[in-house]
C-alpha cells in the first residue's frame, strides 16, 4: 500500500529573483527532488544579504568557509516532520531518500558513483567556460536588496567588475565553443541511452543538470544569442531533456 504523505509541508529555503522566481541551479535540483518524490513543501524566499542570519536562527550548518568565516548557503530544508534542518543539496538528496523511503530514489542503489561521475565530466569541460558567461548576468536578475551583496562577493571572488569578467570576441567564441563540446557530449550519452542520465527514470543528477539548464535560461533570458546557442545544440536535445523533467517543475514561483 502506497504510503500517504507527510502530514506538514517541508519549509524549502530559496533564493528570490525579480521575475521569475526559482533561478539558482543549486536550489533548483532540490526543488526538482521534492516534486519528483512527491513531498509536499512550501518555499519561504530569502534575500541574499539574510541567508547567514535565517540559517543560524533554524539551526542550518555552514555549508564550508569564506574569508575563515562560515559561509551559509542555500539550499537549506527544515522538515517539520522530523525536526531535521538540513543543509547542502547532495545532504538533502541523501536525506530525502533516507527520511522517505517510500518515494522514488534521487540515488538507487549502486549508482551515486555514476551519477558523480557524468555531472563531473559535464562540469569539468563546460564549467570554467559558463561560469564567465552565466554569472554575471544574475546580478540583472536580482531583487534590489540583492544586487549589490552578489556583486560585491562575487567581484571579491573573482578579482574584477561582473562587466569585465564576460568574455569578449575571440574570447568568447572558444568559451561557447568548450561549453558546446560539454554539453553535445551530454547529449549524445542521453541519446544513446536516455531520455535520463541512468535510462528511463530522473535521478539527482538529472536534477543537478537540470537546474544548470534551468539558470542558464533564466539568466540568460530566452531571447539570447547565448540560450539560442544552447538550444539547438545536440539537435535540439537538450530542450527536450528540459521538457522531459517539466513534470518535476512544480511551480518555480511558489
Amino acid at each position: 500500500m502506497k504510503k500517504s504523505p507527510p502530514p506538514n509541508p517541508i519549509i524549502f529555503y530559496d533564493i528570490p529573483s525579480d521575475k521569475v522566481g526559482c533561478w539558482s541551479p543549486n536550489t533548483w535540483k532540490i526543488r526538482y527532488a521534492l516534486n519528483y518524490k512527491g513531498l509536499p513543501f512550501r518555499t519561504e524566499w530569502v534575500e541574499y544579504p539574510d541567508i547567514e542570519a535565517k540559517c543560524k536562527e533554524i539551526g542550518a550548518e555552514p555549508t564550508g568557509t569564506r574569508d575563515d568565516k562560515p559561509l551559509y548557503t542555500f539550499p537549506v530544508i527544515q522538515d517539520p516532520n522530523t525536526g531535521r534542518v538540513v543543509s547542502d543539496g547532495p545532504k538533502i538528496a541523501r536525506y530525502l531518500d533516507d527520511a522517505y523511503p517510500d518515494t522514488p530514489k534521487l540515488f538507487p542503489p549502486g549508482t551515486e558513483e555514476k551519477q558523480d561521475a557524468v555531472f563531473a565530466e559535464l562540469i569539468q569541460k563546460g564549467g570554467p567556460a559558463l561560469r564567465p558567461l552565466v554569472i554575471p548576468p544574475v546580478v540583472n536578475i536580482l531583487n534590489g536588496v540583492s544586487k549589490p551583496y552578489f556583486r560585491t562577493t562575487r567581484e571579491k571572488m573573482f578579482g574584477g567588475k561582473l562587466e569585465e569578467l564576460v568574455p569578449q570576441g575571440e574570447d568568447r567564441k572558444a568559451a561557447l565553443e568548450h561549453m558546446r563540446e560539454a554539453f553535445e557530449a551530454f547529449a549524445k550519452r542521453l541519446d544513446e541511452g536516455g531520455p535520463f542520465i541512468l535510462g528511463d527514470k530522473p535521478n539527482f543528477a538529472d536534477f543537478i543538470v537540470g537546474g544548470f539548464l534551468q539558470w542558464f535560461r533564466v539568466t540568460l533570458g530566452e531571447d539570447s544569442d547565448l540560450w539560442q546557442a544552447v538550444s539547438v545544440w545536440g539537435n535540439g536535445r537538450l530542450l527536450k531533456y528540459l521538457e522531459d523533467l517539466r513534470p518535476y517543475e512544480g511551480n518555480p514561483r511558489a
